[in-house]
């Protein structure tokens, strides 16, 4: 298992009952690939770079993870298929 961090920009529009359900299959999809979340940083509304969907905004969460690497691409082909995920990203962290 490798480390992982995974950087998740979704809707800031969604309510947080379904931000929260949003999130909640996320973590349900990685545990299917036998990944593990170790911590999780919800921070919240923040200013995008550039727009997104016609919105300046977007709510960001940071996610630590223990992952085989290949189940990335198993697990990116999933969410992109989740309309409320506007962006996200892996980063492998150093030993």
């Amino acid at each position: 298992m490798i480390d992982y961090e995974l950087m998740i920009i979704v809707d800031p529009t969604l309510a947080e009952k379904d931000r929260d359900a949003s999130f909640a299959k996320i973590k349900k999809l990685i545990k299917e690939f036998s990944g593990k979340v170790e911590s999780e940083e919800v921070m919240g509304e923040k200013k995008l770079a550039y727009k997104i969907n016609r919105s300046e905004k977007g709510f960001y969460t940071l996610l630590n993870l223990k992952l085989k690497g290949e189940s990335i691409k198993e697990i990116s082909k999933q969410m992109n298929l989740y309309g409320e995920v506007w962006r996200y990203m892996f980063v492998r962290q150093e030993d």
